[in-house]
């Protein structure tokens, strides 16, 4: 359900319709409190397979820089033809935005950003 909620749920207003047609009722903070935990575990897990499969493409330098573009510069830069999807330097980029999701706490970019 955590993924579902970060995929498919953009607001809060959705995301109790999302919970309510779940649960068959109204959440309660305790769920709501480890939903929120598993949500940032999980971006922190999908930063780690992104960032791992972006590992063994060829660099000039390492790449120390932790900053991640917004959603929208990240879209743009795909249909603009600037970041191909499937490519390890769009992996990597994505596997930054996880990151950084993890750690502000800002809704996961989600998969389909990349196409």
């Amino acid at each position: 359900m955590a993924i579902m909620l970060d995929s498919f749920a953009p607001s809060p207003e959705l995301e109790e319709v999302l919970l309510r047609a779940w649960l068959g009722r109204a959440s309660g903070e305790t769920l709501r409190n480890r939903l929120a935990l598993i949500r940032a575990l999980t971006r922190l897990y999908y930063a780690g397979v992104l960032l791992s499969a972006s590992a063994s493409a060829p660099r000039a330098s390492p790449d120390t820089d932790l900053s991640a573009p917004t959603l929208t510069a990240f879209q743009l830069a795909i249909s603009e033809g600037r970041l191909k999807p499937g490519t390890p330097e769009t992996k990597h980029i994505l596997g930054k935005m996880f990151l950084d999701s993890f750690f502000s706490g800002v809704a996961a970019p989600g998969f389909d950003a990349a196409v």
